[in-house]
């Protein structure tokens, strides 16, 4: 009996998972670069973490087990950190940063010192190409510590010399890396759109009501009396369920949960009557698991329960509301590859099915990001849309640019997978945009476009690796030449990772409703939370 029960444990026991703790790295610079602490650790941690393996040890069980002097790390106080800590192997090391060039050292300590001590080197040319330098270092590490061979890079031939041309336009295929490496302005294309710094706009400060916190990851929010009540109901989306809540009688609380989308991830929500049986249908725009494809789906009140009346939709949603037309809902079709790519139309249901009608012009853009508005007059609809880089464009009836934003706007972590194009890569984020959504305003009720702006640790510098602590929306207005800014609220904590407009508390006024995420939980062991703000309607 004894024998029986080791032979059980056994293959158990050899199946346990390494633990690595990774020490913030020390930063030797003669400028402010404290951003790649944080992000050369969350990079490696995500590279280096296999399910079942490999265990990467969460930041505050580190930071806990450090010894409280600030003496440079060695092998002897890694392996006392990682007794503390409970880890099998301890990583750490320095980052310097001379002129535009950067340069990583790492030692990686096996605690039980059955290995020795490997040391690890990489250096970039500039900021640019940090990322691939990581995806190395870590890829080396995998394979003389844990012996997992790094996915090999697609071979690409070597295009032929060509006389030198000047610096292209970003596009929306570029691979995501490139967004920082190509700075500056836009300007250069033939016919160029003026561009204006965005700077100014008054800073309010409006008043604001904020929910308790969930525990619970925030992808989209959207608002709308969804089971004929005649109150407007708040939807929020998490990855694989819809919450409906309603603000009644001072109180925020949850109505019922729609859940049952299993094997898929939700990223988009929105809420509009298209098949005109008196009851807004919710659509959900989703990817399975693996986020190469697109399974979107519809759910509508049958006057008992929610039911699924549509799914299985190779479409990117969103709706848009117009003064003269109402709310029409927008669909892009997926086509493999990049989420930027893709017919987009407005959509109607027609012969008991939702079907692409009008095609909409708006250049490379994503259906998620895209709004139709009387930006630049009233009566005459506009397209605006935010490219891959996060920038705001305005375009023609015909679909030629009119113009394109300097800045960045927006800013998401929500993101399609890519094709893997790096050596030591896990996934190749392609990063969604966010929702451009459009209000009335002032005694005029000129019409202003709201956007919201999160601010990334970085500065988006790290490229891939994002990591918001701040936002803010920002009302621009067409002032002749281009989008101006109008208002935007002060900064606050977390980030928003979706908005909307409409009657929140049911009290005949319009309010803005920010679904924010404080934490996104995406250290193993770490538990996501957001919340909602809404603040009232600026006139």
């Amino acid at each position: 009996m004894i024998m029986a029960a080791a032979m059980i444990l056994l293959p158990t026991q050899a199946a346990a998972a390494k633990t690595v703790a990774i020490v913030p790295f020390k930063i030797n610079a003669d400028k402010d670069m404290n951003y790649l602490r944080d992000g050369v650790a969350d990079m490696l941690s995500s590279r280096l973490h296999k399910a079942g393996e490999v265990e990467v040890l969460n930041r505050q069980a580190v930071e806990k087990a450090l010894p409280p002097a600030a003496a440079a790390m060695t092998e002897e106080s890694a392996r006392e950190l990682a007794r503390r800590a409970g880890a099998d192997f301890v990583l750490f090391g320095s980052i310097t940063a001379i002129g535009n060039s950067i340069s990583m050292d790492a030692k990686m300590v096996d605690a039980a010192g059955a290995r020795p001590t490997m040391s690890f080197f990489e250096q970039s040319e500039d900021a640019g190409g940090i990322i691939s330098k990581i995806n190395a270092m870590a890829a080396e590490i995998n394979r003389e510590m844990f012996g997992r061979a790094a996915a090999a890079r697609p071979g690409a031939a070597a295009p032929p010399a060509a006389a030198a041309q000047p610096p292209a336009v970003p596009d929306a295929q570029a691979h995501p890396e490139k967004m920082f490496r190509q700075r500056g302005g836009l300007g250069g294309e033939e016919g160029g759109s003026p561009f204006v710094s965005e700077e100014g706009g008054r800073v309010i400060s409006p008043q604001f009501w904020k929910s308790a916190s969930f525990k619970q990851l925030f992808n989209g929010i959207a608002l709308g009396d969804v089971d004929g009540d005649g109150k407007i109901e708040t939807l929020i989306l998490t990855p694989e369920k819809i919450l409906l809540f309603r603000y009644d009688q001072q109180r925020f609380h949850q109505v019922t949960e729609i859940a049952d989308f299993s094997g898929k991830y939700c990223v988009g929500i929105d809420v509009a009557d298209i098949n005109g049986n008196g009851i807004p249908e919710i659509f959900v725009t989703s990817m399975p698991l693996s986020r190469k494809m697109m399974n979107s789906f519809v759910v509508e009140w049958d006057g008992k329960a929610f039911k699924t009346i549509a799914d299985n939709l190779s479409y990117y949603f969103r709706v848009v509301d117009l003064p003269a037309r109402g709310r029409l809902l927008i669909g892009q079709e997926h086509r493999s590859g990049n989420p930027f790519t893709g017919r987009i139309s407005e959509m109607i249901w027609r012969n008991g099915r939702y079907e692409a009608d009008t095609e909409i012009r708006a250049g490379a853009s994503n259906a998620l990001g895209l709004t139709i508005a009387e930006i630049l007059e009233k009566g005459t609809e506009t397209a605006a849309a935010y490219d891959s880089f996060d920038r705001i464009r305005i375009f023609e009836g015909g679909g030629q640019e009119l113009w394109r934003s300097a800045d960045q706007y927006g800013g998401s972590t929500l993101f399609y997978s890519g094709t893997i194009t790096d050596q030591g890569e896990i996934e190749n984020p392609i990063y969604f945009p966010m929702r451009l959504l459009t209000a009335r305003a002032g005694k005029e009720q000129k019409s202003v476009l709201l956007a919201v702006k999160n601010f990334d640790i970085a500065g988006r510098k790290l490229g891939k690796f994002r990591s918001f602590s701040e936002s803010q929306v920002i009302a621009f207005f067409w002032d002749g030449l281009g989008l101006s800014p109008e208002w935007k609220t002060r900064k606050f904590s977390g980030y928003i990772r979706d908005f909307a407009v409409g009657d929140f508390n049911n009290d005949g006024s319009e309010e803005i409703v920010c679904a924010v995420v404080l934490d996104e939980g995406r250290v193993v062991t770490t538990t996501p939370k957001s919340t909602v703000i809404v603040f009232e309607m600026i006139k």
